[in-house]
Formats: C-alpha cells, sequence, structure tokens
C-alpha cells in the first residue's frame, strides 16, 4: 500500500520546541538571574539609597515651589514705574 503523504514523524521537533529546546532561553534565563541577583546585591549594599532619593526629590521640590513664589511675589522690589493717566477734559 502506497500513500499519498509520507507519515509524519513523531519525533521530529517543531519550530518552538527547537527554540525553547535551545541555547538561547538558557542564555536569556542566565541574564536574568544575574540581573536580578545584581539589583537585589546593590540593594543589600545601598540601604540608604531610599533616604537619600527621598532628600533629593524633597530638595527638588522645595527649590520648584520657591523659584514659582519667586516669580509671583519677588522679594525685592524693582523701580517704581510711574504711570500716566490721560488728563480729564474739563
Amino acid at each position: 500500500m502506497k500513500l499519498k503523504k509520507p507519515l509524519k514523524d513523531p519525533n521530529k521537533k517543531s519550530a518552538i520546541q527547537k527554540f525553547v529546546g535551545g541555547k538561547i532561553p538558557h542564555y536569556l534565563a542566565v541574564v536574568a538571574f544575574l540581573y536580578a541577583f545584581v539589583g537585589v546585591g546593590w540593594s543589600f549594599l545601598n540601604r540608604n539609597a531610599e533616604k537619600n532619593e527621598r532628600e533629593r526629590i524633597e530638595k527638588y521640590i522645595n527649590e520648584t515651589i520657591d523659584e514659582r513664589l519667586n516669580k509671583v511675589m519677588p522679594d525685592t522690589t524693582g523701580n517704581v514705574l510711574r504711570q500716566y493717566l490721560p488728563k480729564k477734559k474739563k
């Protein structure tokens, strides 16, 4: 008996199985692990990073508020400009 189509090989891997079983996912997993490990390790070494960040943000906010308030209500006054009003007709 001759078949029109050859039978599929049950041991043949699909493209996805080849990718998942390959070396690329292994390297990606190693890189992800090292990234997470370095991130966690760095946070343990630099325990006051959150405190420094909070202080930096508060300093920036205070400087911005002071700058905006100084624009609206300056600390010093400049030259007094004389305003000329039109003369009234008699």
